[in-house]
């Protein structure tokens, strides 16, 4: 496993953290998962408030996908590729926007599960945690039809045998409105892909990247509305081919 930190601030002062420490609870958490072909690139930026992960672990990668020039993570093009990266690998991206960071911290995340970090440490574990699930799932054929629920559940699980500091738990349905409302002030829940959500079957869709270039500039159809909370929609290529593709990697054809 390879990591890579980048930063725009002095982060290290208002963390309280070094490089080596940082990497110690990588090792730790993955010790046990066949690490060799990922990379770790773990975002520490001033001017954020936000948080997030993702896992590119379905196909493999080259330097050119390192950075993203679109959607959420087009952030990351303001920093340079690193010199020693492998020739293919798989992906994990991490993003912690330390602006105004202050723990114990307490979090809705998009589907619906209440967590509470007692420090920074313990968010970059369990953001690390659940998006490693998605790689040991995806690349390791591991964790065979589990999803972001199962994700959570793993990474609690393996964080609460390693002693970090974490409390999560999945908000009850009925009572999810309620117990979001309360928490507004704690945490801004924020849904990137809101304008996908009103989508209807037939709309269509340009497909700005495909790491393997097969569809990348097509124009495809939406199958059917995207499920709540989803990153992904289901669509149909000229080919015929029905794919589940990311909603990071699309733009809505007007």
């Amino acid at each position: 496993m390879k990591i890579y930190y980048f930063s725009d601030t002095e982060w290290k002062q208002k963390l309280r953290h070094t490089k080596s420490e940082l990497t110690e609870i990588f090792n730790q958490i993955a010790n046990g998962t066949n690490t060799d072909m990922l990379v770790v690139a773990t975002y520490l930026l001033g001017k954020s408030s936000s948080s997030g992960g993702i896992a590119f672990a379905r196909d493999w990668l080259t330097d050119k996908q390192f950075l993203s020039f679109r959607g959420r993570w087009k952030f990351t093009q303001e920093f340079s590729i690193p010199h020693d990266i492998p020739e293919t690998f798989k992906l994990i991206r991490l993003h912690f926007g330390i602006k105004n960071s202050k723990y114990p911290l307490c979090q809705i995340d998009r589907y619906g599960w209440k967590l509470t970090y007692s420090s920074f440490r313990d968010h970059l574990a369990f953001l690390f945690a659940h998006e490693l699930h998605h790689y040991r799932r995806y690349h390791l054929r591991l964790h065979h039809g589990e999803g972001e629920n199962s994700a959570n559940r793993w990474a609690l699980y393996r964080l609460n045998q390693l002693n970090f500091q974490i409390e999560g738990f999945k908000l009850p349905r009925g009572n999810k409105k309620k117990n979001i409302s309360r928490l507004v002030q704690q945490h801004i829940i924020f849904d990137p892909y809101k304008k996908y959500r009103s989508l209807h079957s037939g709309d269509k869709l340009l497909i700005k990247y495909d790491p393997r270039g097969h569809y990348q500039g097509e124009i495809v159809a939406v199958v059917r509305p995207i499920r709540k909370n989803s990153r992904r929609i289901v669509v149909e290529t000229a080919d015929g081919k029905l794919w589940r593709w990311p909603l990071e990697w699309i733009a809505i054809v007007r």
